[in-house]
This record gives C-alpha cells, sequence and structure tokens, in this order.
C-alpha cells in the first residue's frame, strides 16, 4: 500500500489550502476601491474611523490586561472586501479594510461586529484553532460569539440606543425576544442593534439565499467547526450572542468554553452556541462521531457537514480535514467511492480496490480540499468520501475515517 500511495503523491497547494482563523469572511476577489460609491450602504471614512477610534479606546486597557498591545491597521485605501487579524510579539493585529467598509450591506454596526470579531480571534476563548501555528486563535464561530456577548455590548453601552434602534425597522420576533430577555430598556436596545448589525454582517457573500431570524439553521456538527460557517448559521450566533444574559464584564472563558458564556452544561435555553458549528464536550449530536486522535482519522466535512446534496456539478465542494492530532502525521490521501456503492473495508487501512473510485495523496494534515465534480465524478449519484493521515514517507499512520456523503443530482 505504501507504493500506492507515493504513487499517488500529489504536492500542490491549488487544491489544498490551509483553514486560516484569521479572516472574518473566506477568502474572495472583490475588491472596491477607494473611489467606489455604494447607493445604498456602505460607510465612509469618518465613520471607519469613529468605529475604530472606539473600538481602540474600549479594548487597549483589556488587551493590555492579557499582555498585549491592541494594534489596528486602518487601511481604508485597500479595497479588500475582507477583515483579519494576526499576532506579532506582544501585538495583538486586526487589519480593517476599506473594501469591507464600502460594500453596500455594511452598516456602521456591521463594521464594528467585524472589527470585535477580529479582537475575538486573540481574546475570544475557547474552542480555539486546532492547526499548527493557529493556536493562538479563536475558530470563526467563538469569535462571532465574542462580538455579539461581549464586544458590541460595550461599544455600545453609552449611546443613545433608543434613537438608533427607531430608524433600524427591527423585526417583531426579535424585539419580542429581547424584551423577553432584558428588563432593563438600555439592554433591550442594545439586543436589537445587536440583532441587525449580525444580519447585515451575515448578509455578506449570502449568495442571493439572505439568512433570516425565523429560520435558524437546524444542522448538526460532529466536531466544533473551525472556519467560516454558512451565513445563517453565523447570523444565528451573532443572535444567540445578543440575547445571552451573562453580563459583558464576565471575561469569557480561555481555557473552560462554559466561563462567561450562556451554555447548556449550566442549562441555559437562550443565547447558546448554535449547534451548526460548536460541539459541546460530552455531546453527541451524531450519532457516530468521529473526533480526532486514536486510530481513526476524524471524518470530513462540508460546512461543518457530514452529508451534502448539490445540484451543481460545476460548484467546488469545500471539505474540510484535520488529520494533526495523529502521531507521525505529514499528510494525508482522500479516496473517493463509486457511485451508489458504500466502502466494501470501512476503517481500515487499505485503498477499497472494489469499490473505490480514485485515491489522491497530499502534505499537510489540516485544511480543505476542494473537489470539483464535473472534472472529479463520473456522473450523478450518491459517492462517500474519506481520509486517511499519512507519515512523511506516505505510511498511513491512522485508519480510514467515516465517510463523508455527497449527493450529486436533481
Amino acid at each position: 500500500m505504501m507504493k500506492l500511495f507515493v504513487a499517488l503523491m500529489v504536492y500542490t497547494s491549488a487544491s489544498f489550502a490551509c483553514i486560516s482563523g484569521k479572516g472574518f469572511l473566506p477568502e474572495n476577489d472583490m475588491y472596491l476601491d477607494v473611489d467606489y460609491k455604494s447607493i445604498n450602504g456602505g460607510i465612509d471614512e469618518q465613520e471607519f474611523n469613529r468605529v475604530l477610534d472606539k473600538l481602540q479606546q474600549v479594548y487597549d486597557p483589556i488587551i493590555n490586561q492579557y499582555g498585549g498591545n491592541l494594534k489596528i491597521n486602518r487601511l481604508w485605501s485597500d479595497g479588500t472586501v475582507n477583515a483579519s487579524a494576526n499576532r506579532q510579539g506582544s501585538d495583538y493585529i486586526i487589519n480593517m479594510y476599506g473594501g469591507l467598509a464600502r460594500h453596500q450591506v455594511v452598516t456602521s454596526d456591521a463594521f464594528a461586529l467585524v472589527a470585535c470579531h477580529e479582537v475575538g480571534h486573540h481574546i475570544g476563548g475557547v474552542p480555539r484553532y486546532t492547526q499548527r501555528g493557529g493556536e493562538w486563535a479563536s475558530v470563526e464561530g467563538q469569535s462571532d460569539y465574542f462580538a455579539t456577548t461581549k464586544c458590541l455590548r460595550k461599544l455600545f453601552m453609552n449611546d443613545d440606543n433608543s434613537t438608533i434602534v427607531r430608524e433600524l425597522q427591527v423585526p417583531s420576533e426579535v424585539v419580542s425576544k429581547c424584551e423577553n430577555q432584558f428588563s432593563a430598556q438600555n439592554d433591550q436596545d442594545i439586543c436589537q442593534r445587536i440583532a441587525m448589525a449580525g444580519l447585515s454582517a451575515a448578509s455578506l457573500f449570502a449568495n442571493g439565499n439572505p439568512p433570516r431570524f425565523n429560520t435558524p439553521d437546524t444542522n448538526r456538527v460532529s466536531q466544533t467547526f473551525e472556519s467560516h460557517p454558512q451565513p445563517q448559521c453565523r447570523l444565528d450566533t451573532y443572535y444567540n450572542g445578543g440575547v445571552c444574559g451573562v453580563e459583558e464584564d464576565v471575561e469569557i472563558g480561555q481555557q473552560n468554553p462554559n466561563i462567561g458564556t450562556c451554555n447548556r452544561a449550566n442549562n441555559d435555553s437562550e443565547g447558546l452556541r448554535p449547534l451548526c458549528w460548536f460541539k459541546p464536550a460530552g455531546s453527541n449530536p451524531n450519532p457516530n462521531p468521529n473526533p480526532p486522535g486514536g486510530d481513526t482519522a476524524a471524518t470530513p466535512t462540508v460546512n461543518g457537514q457530514t452529508s451534502i446534496q448539490t445540484q451543481n456539478p460545476n460548484q467546488l465542494i469545500p471539505i474540510a480535514l484535520n488529520l494533526s492530532g495523529h502521531q507521525g502525521a505529514q499528510g494525508f490521501a482522500i479516496e473517493v467511492s463509486k457511485p451508489n456503492q458504500g466502502f466494501s473495508n470501512p476503517n481500515g487501512r487499505e485503498p477499497d480496490r472494489r469499490n473505490g473510485l480514485w485515491l489522491q495523496s497530499f502534505r499537510g494534515t489540516s485544511g480543505t480540499y476542494r473537489l470539483l465534480p464535473s472534472r472529479q465524478l463520473p456522473g450523478w449519484g450518491v459517492y462517500q468520501v474519506r481520509i486517511i493521515a499519512l507519515d512523511g514517507q506516505a505510511r498511513p499512520v491512522s485508519n480510514f475515517s467515516n465517510p463523508l456523503i455527497i449527493r450529486l443530482g436533481r
């Protein structure tokens, strides 16, 4: 089998890209230069700086308590539609781009939410990224949750929130939930502002399927999803964070996910991190959970799901994987079954010579493999996809994972 894996080893970064915990949005090609003028949205440079001034004022002393210095790179002239975070020594850096601020769906409050999300990568607590070199950063969903449970509340606390909310056209279900969760008028108004900021932020790149407050994501992950959740899942996180009753001054857990949060361990019913990205310790929403470590590789996922359906063979399918928990792992192999055939040798270490369609090997242990059905699959049908960890000589150091299921067809 070692010879088979070696023969299929491909050294490429085109199909396998490292997951990053440092960007608010997935990588994209949108660029809105400094001369771009949105008809109905976006914020100007003055508002861009006002939001970041307030963030700096509030979080400078807080970051200092963590042993860091908050550095905000104000990149107004850069048209990148994104935001990012990184560390350089004791500098906790966030990069805020003018292109994001100029996007038509971005409001001042949504821009503040994004900035809070980037701060959340630094101090948002657990769960954090597991990939090598990224362990300092809270995962995307956790950074979203921090943004609305802690950061935005601090930024909005002394504003004229009642006046601001009157201009927002808040849906009645949001008003009712905020009124039920908070007794003080200012807290109710902040709750509504946060919800609407979340709607704006989650609508970025929703691709014609806008998220809604009354259609929560019902998917359940088998392990915490570290990368960017789907727009509806992100809105659920923002909304839930906004209604969480834990005070914003209670530090969010840096080692324990149940500190400073609404959580299932305390039997909280509102304000929880959604199960579309978060896997609480000790829970089992998947009847066949397959966490990292041990002999069996963790099941690959698409947007946190272990079963998906698509009707578009020309759309890339981003398959997330993490094999870094296996001792000696330096690469991986991915195997796809023949259409409408299950693997005949589940959780073994040999490729399936009877029902396997193809197998490819790569260096790296965590990231995203992008599969294009029109090029890599022979036609409509149900396919299984599984992975196995390899050492530096392309020898297996785990068993094959349970399969990801891809249903391709109309």
